[in-house]
């Protein structure tokens, strides 16, 4: 084997490795939410505890003190996200509304597949509707 064949195999191996960490990297990055679930999941309190007090190195006086304050601002935050959602929802059915007269019967049941679609898969990312918008009908 001469020196030049060597040195092509090392880099290929170097390539390989190199594409593998890549991979489960970016995987790894890409399926989080699986492990983690949405961000909004409930326990965004717990995590940002937690977080505070691993990076910040804190005491159990420190956690306790601070644990009200998170608790207060992850439920201003989702409060937030809630006006938010709503907001959203509010100008995407205007949307609706304004389309909808626009479209031919077989694009309005298009429409409404694309807003079930829409639907599950916001339920699948753990985005629930509110109480007052039920699932589109079928």
């Amino acid at each position: 084997m001469n020196n030049t064949l060597k040195w092509k195999l090392a880099f290929a191996f170097i390539l390989v490795f190199f594409a593998g960490t890549m991979t489960g990297f970016f995987g790894t990055f890409h399926l989080r939410h699986h492990f983690l679930g949405p961000p909004h999941s409930g326990d965004v309190n717990e995590r940002m505890r937690e977080h505070l007090r691993r990076v910040l190195d804190l005491t159990p006086e420190q956690s306790a003190k601070i644990s009200p304050i998170v608790d207060a601002t992850t439920a201003k935050l989702e409060a937030i996200r809630i006006e938010s959602a709503q907001r959203v929802r509010a100008v995407m059915d205007e949307s609706e509304k304004q389309i909808g007269p626009e479209l031919s019967a077989e694009q309005q049941k298009k429409l409404q597949e694309l807003k079930k679609e829409h639907y599950i898969m916001m339920k699948h990312h753990g985005f629930m509707p509110a109480p007052d918008h039920p699932p589109p009908s079928p």
